[in-house]
Protein backbone atom coordinates (compact mmCIF):
# COMPACT_ATOMS: atom_id res chain seq x y z
CA UNK A 1 0.00 0.00 0.00
CA UNK A 2 1.04 3.63 0.66
CA UNK A 3 4.58 4.18 2.38
CA UNK A 4 3.20 5.05 5.52
CA UNK A 5 1.67 1.66 5.72
CA UNK A 6 -1.64 2.82 7.03
CA UNK A 7 -4.06 0.48 6.65
CA UNK A 8 -6.85 1.29 4.27
CA UNK A 9 -10.85 1.05 5.36
CA UNK A 10 -13.30 1.31 2.44
CA UNK A 11 -16.83 1.77 2.58
CA UNK A 12 -19.55 1.20 -0.01
CA UNK A 13 -23.27 2.10 -0.01
CA UNK A 14 -24.12 -1.05 2.34
CA UNK A 15 -20.84 -2.19 3.73
CA UNK A 16 -17.15 -1.10 5.70
CA UNK A 17 -14.54 -3.44 4.67
CA UNK A 18 -11.76 -3.09 7.52
CA UNK A 19 -8.69 -4.01 9.13
CA UNK A 20 -9.22 -7.51 10.36
CA UNK A 21 -7.32 -8.64 13.75
CA UNK A 22 -6.95 -11.24 16.57
CA UNK A 23 -10.25 -10.05 18.15
CA UNK A 24 -11.97 -11.77 14.93
CA UNK A 25 -10.89 -15.69 15.60
CA UNK A 26 -14.01 -16.22 16.83
CA UNK A 27 -16.22 -15.45 13.50
CA UNK A 28 -12.88 -16.99 11.51
CA UNK A 29 -13.23 -20.20 13.21
CA UNK A 30 -17.13 -20.19 12.84
CA UNK A 31 -17.23 -18.90 9.27
CA UNK A 32 -14.10 -21.21 8.01
CA UNK A 33 -15.96 -24.73 9.45
CA UNK A 34 -19.18 -23.32 7.65
CA UNK A 35 -19.18 -26.68 4.99
CA UNK A 36 -20.82 -24.33 2.24
CA UNK A 37 -17.64 -21.55 3.13
CA UNK A 38 -14.91 -25.00 3.28
CA UNK A 39 -16.82 -26.23 -0.21
CA UNK A 40 -16.08 -22.80 -2.10
CA UNK A 41 -12.56 -22.29 -1.13
CA UNK A 42 -11.87 -25.99 -1.64
CA UNK A 43 -9.61 -25.97 2.09
CA UNK A 44 -11.04 -27.52 5.43
CA UNK A 45 -11.08 -25.31 8.44
CA UNK A 46 -9.41 -24.98 11.64
CA UNK A 47 -9.85 -27.58 13.88
CA UNK A 48 -9.52 -25.48 17.01
CA UNK A 49 -9.84 -21.30 18.26
CA UNK A 50 -6.21 -21.46 18.44
CA UNK A 51 -5.71 -22.57 14.54
CA UNK A 52 -8.09 -20.43 13.97
CA UNK A 53 -5.57 -17.54 15.86
CA UNK A 54 -2.27 -18.80 13.51
CA UNK A 55 -4.67 -18.85 10.42
CA UNK A 56 -5.81 -15.40 11.07
CA UNK A 57 -2.77 -14.00 11.66
CA UNK A 58 -0.90 -16.00 8.85
CA UNK A 59 -3.78 -15.37 5.91
CA UNK A 60 -4.97 -11.93 6.84
CA UNK A 61 -3.13 -9.97 8.96
CA UNK A 62 0.62 -10.85 7.85
CA UNK A 63 0.28 -10.00 4.48
CA UNK A 64 -0.51 -6.53 5.24
CA UNK A 65 2.56 -6.23 7.52
CA UNK A 66 5.47 -7.54 5.25
CA UNK A 67 3.65 -5.88 1.82
CA UNK A 68 2.31 -9.05 0.33
CA UNK A 69 -1.15 -8.50 0.55
CA UNK A 70 -4.34 -6.77 2.33
CA UNK A 71 -7.16 -8.87 3.36
CA UNK A 72 -10.49 -6.72 5.14
CA UNK A 73 -13.06 -8.02 7.26
CA UNK A 74 -16.67 -6.93 5.66
CA UNK A 75 -19.43 -5.84 7.78
CA UNK A 76 -22.48 -3.84 7.41
CA UNK A 77 -22.75 -0.55 8.20
CA UNK A 78 -23.73 0.12 11.69
CA UNK A 79 -22.95 -3.75 12.24
CA UNK A 80 -19.74 -4.68 14.73
CA UNK A 81 -19.78 -8.76 13.27
CA UNK A 82 -17.92 -9.61 10.48
CA UNK A 83 -20.34 -11.30 7.37
CA UNK A 84 -17.00 -12.36 5.48
CA UNK A 85 -13.49 -11.17 3.99
CA UNK A 86 -11.61 -10.55 0.50
CA UNK A 87 -8.98 -9.29 -0.41
CA UNK A 88 -4.79 -9.52 -2.78
CA UNK A 89 -2.65 -11.76 -1.90
CA UNK A 90 0.74 -12.41 -3.68
CA UNK A 91 0.88 -8.91 -4.13
CA UNK A 92 4.05 -8.24 -6.55
CA UNK A 93 4.82 -4.56 -7.08
CA UNK A 94 7.69 -5.34 -9.70
CA UNK A 95 5.32 -6.64 -12.28
CA UNK A 96 2.00 -5.06 -10.74
CA UNK A 97 -0.20 -8.04 -9.96
CA UNK A 98 -1.76 -9.70 -6.90
CA UNK A 99 -4.41 -13.02 -6.65
CA UNK A 100 -7.97 -11.94 -4.96
CA UNK A 101 -9.37 -13.99 -2.82
CA UNK A 102 -13.06 -13.56 -1.01
CA UNK A 103 -15.42 -15.24 0.85
CA UNK A 104 -19.15 -14.27 2.15
CA UNK A 105 -21.23 -16.21 5.32
CA UNK A 106 -23.68 -18.24 3.14
CA UNK A 107 -26.89 -16.22 5.15
CA UNK A 108 -26.01 -13.25 3.00
CA UNK A 109 -25.19 -14.99 -0.29
CA UNK A 110 -27.71 -13.59 -3.34
CA UNK A 111 -27.96 -10.00 -1.71
CA UNK A 112 -25.06 -8.61 -4.32
CA UNK A 113 -22.98 -7.96 -1.58
CA UNK A 114 -19.37 -9.58 -2.54
CA UNK A 115 -19.80 -8.23 -5.44
CA UNK A 116 -20.16 -4.51 -4.11
CA UNK A 117 -17.42 -5.33 -1.54
CA UNK A 118 -15.21 -6.74 -4.53
CA UNK A 119 -15.96 -3.14 -6.59
CA UNK A 120 -14.32 -1.36 -3.73
CA UNK A 121 -11.56 -3.36 -3.89
CA UNK A 122 -10.86 -3.64 -7.07
CA UNK A 123 -10.96 0.02 -7.31
CA UNK A 124 -8.12 0.07 -4.03
CA UNK A 125 -6.00 -2.92 -6.40
CA UNK A 126 -5.92 -0.39 -9.47
CA UNK A 127 -6.12 3.24 -8.00
CA UNK A 128 -3.98 2.49 -4.72
CA UNK A 129 -1.34 -0.48 -5.20
CA UNK A 130 -1.08 0.51 -8.83
CA UNK A 131 -1.90 -2.73 -9.88
CA UNK A 132 -1.77 -3.70 -13.41
CA UNK A 133 -3.28 -7.14 -13.46
CA UNK A 134 -5.84 -9.14 -10.64
CA UNK A 135 -6.37 -12.85 -11.40
CA UNK A 136 -8.82 -15.10 -9.51
CA UNK A 137 -8.17 -18.68 -9.09
CA UNK A 138 -11.66 -20.44 -8.84
CA UNK A 139 -12.16 -24.20 -8.16
CA UNK A 140 -13.98 -25.19 -11.41
CA UNK A 141 -17.41 -26.66 -9.15
CA UNK A 142 -17.22 -22.82 -7.77
CA UNK A 143 -19.85 -21.44 -10.16
CA UNK A 144 -20.82 -18.96 -8.06
CA UNK A 145 -17.85 -17.51 -7.89
CA UNK A 146 -16.83 -18.21 -11.43
CA UNK A 147 -20.39 -16.00 -11.83
CA UNK A 148 -19.13 -13.31 -9.73
CA UNK A 149 -15.79 -12.89 -11.25
CA UNK A 150 -17.53 -12.76 -14.92
CA UNK A 151 -19.97 -9.97 -13.67
CA UNK A 152 -16.89 -8.01 -12.51
CA UNK A 153 -15.28 -8.47 -16.16
CA UNK A 154 -12.86 -11.06 -15.70
CA UNK A 155 -12.08 -12.78 -18.71
CA UNK A 156 -11.28 -16.84 -18.48
CA UNK A 157 -7.64 -17.55 -19.13
CA UNK A 158 -7.68 -21.33 -18.83
CA UNK A 159 -8.19 -24.23 -17.00
CA UNK A 160 -5.54 -25.24 -14.28
CA UNK A 161 -5.83 -29.16 -14.80
CA UNK A 162 -6.10 -30.89 -11.16
CA UNK A 163 -3.87 -27.97 -9.89
CA UNK A 164 -5.43 -28.96 -6.60
CA UNK A 165 -6.06 -31.45 -3.77
CA UNK A 166 -9.64 -31.56 -1.65
CA UNK A 167 -10.54 -34.04 0.71
CA UNK A 168 -8.17 -36.37 -0.95
CA UNK A 169 -9.39 -35.39 -4.87
CA UNK A 170 -7.22 -33.68 -7.76
CA UNK A 171 -9.28 -30.30 -8.60
CA UNK A 172 -9.61 -28.55 -11.65
CA UNK A 173 -8.93 -24.59 -11.03
CA UNK A 174 -10.11 -21.93 -13.58
CA UNK A 175 -8.15 -18.56 -13.96
CA UNK A 176 -9.35 -15.45 -14.28
CA UNK A 177 -7.74 -11.86 -14.87
CA UNK A 178 -8.95 -8.56 -14.94
CA UNK A 179 -6.47 -6.04 -16.09
CA UNK A 180 -5.96 -2.21 -15.24
CA UNK A 181 -6.84 -1.18 -18.73
CA UNK A 182 -10.13 -3.24 -18.72
CA UNK A 183 -11.50 -2.42 -15.55
CA UNK A 184 -14.05 0.66 -17.45
CA UNK A 185 -15.73 -1.86 -18.96
CA UNK A 186 -16.19 -3.62 -15.63
CA UNK A 187 -17.81 -0.76 -14.40
CA UNK A 188 -15.06 -0.12 -11.75
CA UNK A 189 -13.60 3.45 -11.91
Amino acid sequence: MKESREFLQLETDRLVLREMTLADAEFYFRHFNDEKVVLGSGFPGPETLEAAEKELELYCIRPFKVAKGIRWGIMWKGSSGLIGSCGFYGWSKTSRRAEVGYDLDPAHWGKGLMREALRAALRCGFEVMALNRIQAIIDCENVRSIRLVQRLGFQQEGVLRQNSVFRGEFRDEACFSLLREERMNAGIP
